[in-house]
């Protein structure tokens, strides 16, 4: 009992790590507050850079 605790336990560390870094955007950003509400942000900048495949560099400073 006491192993499958701990595997469960190393596989949601594991994944709740992964799926934070798939991010491509910058954490607060308005790209990241709308993809985490499950949209697609609506500024124009951004509308543009996603028709292009990039993220927008204005508003995902490094």
């Amino acid at each position: 009992m006491k192993t499958l605790l701990t595997v469960l336990s190393a596989a949601a560390l594991m994944s709740t790590l992964s799926f934070g870094a798939d991010s491509k955007y910058k954490e607060g950003s308005c790209c990241d507050k709308a993809a985490k509400k499950g949209e697609k942000c609506a500024h124009p900048c951004c509308v543009d850079a996603e028709k292009a495949g990039k993220v927008c560099e204005k508003c995902n400073k490094k």
